[in-house]
């Protein structure tokens, strides 16, 4: 199972069943919009596996997406891709060029812990927020890419040193994708794409410009709900309504503090408990 830790203020996305993949200059570890890419040695290789990467990412695109419009905007961001890589002669900068070509790819961060007392506080809002369950077998989670392979959920590997990106197809993918300093690692985090094209889409602009855009969650993908061990009675009022709402058979439990330990423990509730 894989979990998404959620504030008070984001009951919307069990209500509406609709969540956010976040650009990566939208996360909160800044190191994420900077990837070192190695060009001590001929960088077409690393240029060509980016290209390949996203002409993956198109294939996976919505076919309401693929309009002639955004296929236009499409290729223009590579044109402006190889004509800025070209001219670049340092990793940084290379990695920067990267980037903003990255910005039309959505992340969905998530976790393989649901008792993180880190995570229930940080991202959680102090234990007043929720966490979802997610079925990781559904097919949500396993979407196929251009050569018809299933795309899994990409673990994070958190390290000490910054890597930087070589030609290698998987190392290519994990270093640019599913790298952390080592002070995330509680976390345990996992993390599922999708390509954004089209910014008709977008809701608002986030803090940092870019554009929110939310994307459906089968109903069926949530498989449980925990109530933070400070949630509110309207917070828990809600998320039963959205579940009754939505028709949405999953098990709720309430988060509690361990008499004995430092550590978050559930309890399964029903409603009428509330």
């Amino acid at each position: 199972m894989l979990f998404k830790y959620l504030p008070v203020d984001r009951l919307d996305v069990i209500e509406n069943l609709k969540i956010r993949f976040s650009p990566l200059r939208s996360l909160n570890d800044p190191f994420e919009a900077y990837p070192l890419v190695n060009i001590s040695e001929d960088i077409n290789p690393v240029i060509n596996q980016t290209l390949r990467e996203f002409d993956e990412c198109w294939a996976r695109a919505p076919e309401s997406e693929k309009t002639k419009e955004n296929r236009n905007l499409y290729e223009e961001m590579k044109e402006d891709f190889l004509n800025n890589a070209q001219d670049i002669s340092n990793p940084h900068k290379l990695g920067l060029a990267l980037t903003d070509f990255l910005k039309h790819l959505g992340v969905l961060s998530l976790s393989r812990t649901n008792s993180s007392l880190l995570m229930w506080s940080h991202y959680a809002s102090c234990n007043k927020g929720y966490v979802i369950g997610f079925d990781e077998h559904h097919e949500f989670f396993h979407r196929r890419d251009l050569k018809g392979d299933i795309v899994r959920p990409l673990p994070v590997i958190y390290t000490t040193a910054r890597s930087s990106v070589n030609d290698s197809h998987y190392a290519y993918r994990q270093k640019l994708f599913g790298e952390k300093p080592i002070e995330w690692s509680y976390e345990e985090e996992e993390r599922l794409f999708l390509n954004h094209i089209d910014s008709r889409f977008a809701t608002s602009k986030d803090e940092y410009g870019m554009d929110v855009i939310l994307t459906d969650i089968p109903k069926d993908v949530i498989s449980s709900v925990y109530l933070g061990s400070n949630s509110s009675r309207d917070t828990k009022y809600r998320v039963w309504e959205a579940l009754r709402q939505n028709h949405i058979q999953a098990a709720v439990y309430q988060a509690g503090i361990s008499r004995t330990e430092y550590k978050v423990e559930f309890e399964k509730i029903e409603q009428e408990c509330l």
